[in-house]
């Protein structure tokens, strides 16, 4: 039988369907943060290459929404609040718990007599205890500076009046109770405005950009997968040295048998002569 067959045996099959399994998981989780570290490392490219673009009119950069390549880039709009402001809670800025303050902001264009509208998160206030208080936006037509964003997706969740909790720019208009005109697929993340940033509320930070820590944790899940493997090969090799002694090949080399002496010749004499008294 083959010093290792006892790796056919029920109990060790059993192990290596679990190191296997193992293995298999690390290997997996491993992609995983891989994947994280490019979708982070994409986010950050992003950013470094769209957040310091010196801003420009936004019907020069987009149309109806905000392509994935251009979002962070700065622009200005020119027009006027309407409806009511409207709130996204448990936004958390810097740590700190936070609520987003929204607006809608009405485009006039000359060929368009119901107007364009964009969503504008103007920015935050810290949240308490208490409903928050929100300052006025300003009125009259205003020159707004801010940053491209994506919407985000849909919530089927019913909000309380006046908060959303997704920034998806049907459900705050209607949360603002704004009826008509044409809504811009993205919205604006205000830096100003006319020219100074929003009364009251506080502007939002530079992007985080670090790499974060996906890499790394990558490659661990990749050595663990390793030594999943690496020890049920130990483990293996142990049992097979318990099981078959010491190999022959450890027990050294034969001895050579000593030639008899003449000396060893008399004290065999001597001991025979011995027991026959």
């Amino acid at each position: 039988m083959s010093r290792y067959g006892f790796l056919l045996s029920r109990r060790w099959l059993g192990l290596a369907v679990i190191f296997l399994v193992i293995a298999v998981a690390c290997v997996f989780l491993g992609a995983w943060q891989w994947s994280r570290h490019e979708d982070r490392s994409a986010a950050n490219a992003l950013v470094n290459g769209n957040y310091d673009s010196a801003p420009q009119p936004i019907e020069d950069v987009v149309s109806d929404a905000v392509p994935a390549g251009l979002v962070w880039r700065s622009v200005v709009v020119e027009g006027s609040y309407t409806g009511e402001q409207v709130v996204v809670r448990n936004r958390p800025v810097d740590g700190a718990a936070a609520a987003r303050v929204l607006a809608v902001l009405e485009v006039h264009e000359e060929d368009d007599d119901g107007g364009r509208l964009v969503v504008v998160d103007r920015g935050w206030v810290p949240l308490g205890e208490g409903e928050p208080q929100l300052p006025d936006y300003p009125t009259g037509e205003v020159t707004l500076a801010g940053r491209l964003r994506a919407a985000e997706g849909t919530d089927e969740r019913t909000a309380p009046a006046g908060q959303v909790y997704r920034i998806e720019p049907d459900t705050v208009a209607e949360a603002a109770g704004v009826e008509g005109g044409e809504l811009f697929d993205g919205y604006l993340m205000a830096t100003a405005e006319d020219g100074a940033p929003a009364t009251g509320l506080e502007p939002f930070p530079r992007p985080d950009t670090s790499p974060g820590n996906h890499l790394s944790y990558a490659f661990q899940w990749w050595v663990f997968a390793l030594g999943a493997v690496v020890g049920y090969v130990v483990l293996a090799r142990r049992e097979a040295k318990e099981l078959g002694g010491v190999p022959e090949r450890a027990a050294g080399p034969a001895r050579t048998p000593r030639r008899r002496t003449d000396a060893d010749e008399e004290d065999a004499l001597i001991d025979a002569q011995l027991q026959d008294q």
